[in-house]
């Protein structure tokens, strides 16, 4: 008797606790209480909205003599972030110079709803308001370097086009190219096998260097510097460069390499990357192992001051017959604040297999980036944005 009394007792506090922790509901019939404005969701749970919030909004000095410039600084969260007077649409977190010729007040707005202001005053002005400061003028103009289109910027995953996609509003029209009429894919010469796995170690995840326009296709943005004499292009994944000599020969016998050896010269206001000497240890143009006779042909073209359009055209004289080409659009990333792309650092790019889990990554074919089995004792690969 007194063993059936414990386990009752037992099963009943056990009832108890769990009925204590579990979320009470509303009484039956009461009416559901709507969450507060801008407050998530009771229960929180994963689709529990975040509220757009302004961390810090800041002016580096709010009292100026005539000339003086002063730095705004920022850090927001969960919202699309503008600030008026000429600013315009920034980086959820950054800083921007300003050598303001008036006082004037500053509003930050983020998501639409969450705002904050400072006052910068201008000894001996008259205070402007935000809409007589704002830039009201049209497009801005191409910048020019030497005549020539600048091309410098940041691209790609920032919220901007890529391949396959147009840029922000509706795509501009394509400039014209002698390759127009190229097909998008290539022909296999007869007896040319394409490997079927484009690359053992894991594709585009393996942080193993990016040729050509694979490199602009991986959802990490890419930044461009130019002058009158080079072009460089830096990947921030996975972390490599290409320098562009322009109006330069290629080199006697040049080195294999990743990314191939590249030279620029200019068509009009298109500048045209002329590649050769890829190594052929990344597949290229849908070419899984390409030969010592490929090369690339990149056009660049602006299409207005932010926007990009860019055409590869491919061969391989050893593997395919004739040529084929791709095109994309892109818009540089113009908010205030976004001057740089990040650090990216592979800590042990030896082998990523690891990361499918026991069972090992999908059999050859039936998944993206399927690769070998991992030897044993293998470390998985990683890497992150500093």
């Amino acid at each position: 008797m007194k063993r059936t009394l414990g386990i009752v007792f037992v099963l009943t506090l056990l009832v108890c606790m769990a009925w204590a922790q579990a979320p009470q509901g509303a009484p039956a019939g009461a009416p559901a209480q709507p969450a507060a404005a801008g407050q998530a969701p009771r229960g929180g749970g994963r689709g529990a909205a975040i509220p757009p919030n302004i961390v810090t909004f800041e002016a580096s000095s709010v009292s100026l003599k005539p000339g003086e410039s002063f730095v705004l600084s920022w850090v927001t969260e969960a919202g699309a972030a503008v600030i008026d007077n000429g600013v315009g649409e920034v980086y959820p977190r950054g800083t921007f110079k300003i050598t303001p010729k008036a006082t004037a007040t500053y509003t930050m707005t983020v998501g639409g709803t969450a705002k904050k202001s400072v006052t910068v005053t201008v000894a001996g002005t008259t205070p402007v308001t935000a809409a007589a400061a704002a830039n009201t003028g049209g497009p801005k103009p191409i910048a020019r370097i030497d005549g020539k289109p600048d091309f410098s910027g940041i691209y790609g995953f920032t919220g901007m086009a890529g391949f396959g996609r147009g840029a922000r509003g509706d795509a501009p029209a394509q400039p014209a190219s002698p390759f127009s009429s190229l097909p998008t894919t290539f022909t296999l010469k007869p007896g040319v096998d394409n490997r079927a796995v484009p690359n053992p170690a894991g594709g585009t995840s393996d942080c193993l260097p990016l040729p050509a326009d694979t490199a602009f296709g991986v959802p990490y943005p890419f930044q461009i510097f130019q002058n009158k004499n080079y072009v460089l292009i830096l990947n921030e994944y996975p972390g490599t460069f290409r320098i562009i000599p322009i109006d330069a020969a290629h080199g006697l016998d040049a080195d294999p390499t990743w990314m191939g050896d590249s030279v620029g010269t200019w068509e009009g206001d298109t500048l045209v990357i002329d590649t050769i000497a890829y190594n052929g240890k990344h597949s290229i143009g849908g070419i899984n192992e390409p030969s010592e006779s490929f090369k690339t042909i990149e056009r660049l073209t602006r299409t207005s001051a932010s926007g990009l359009f860019y055409e590869i055209i491919y061969e391989d004289a050893e593997k395919a017959t004739g040529k084929w080409r791709k095109t994309a659009t892109y818009n540089a990333d113009t908010r205030a604040g976004m001057i740089k792309i990040m650090e990216f650092i592979c800590d042990n790019n030896r082998d990523y297999v690891p990361f499918f889990g026991p069972a090992g990554p999908p059999p050859a074919g039936q998944g993206r980036g399927a690769a070998p089995a991992a030897p044993a004792g293998a470390a998985p690969a990683g890497g992150q944005r500093q």
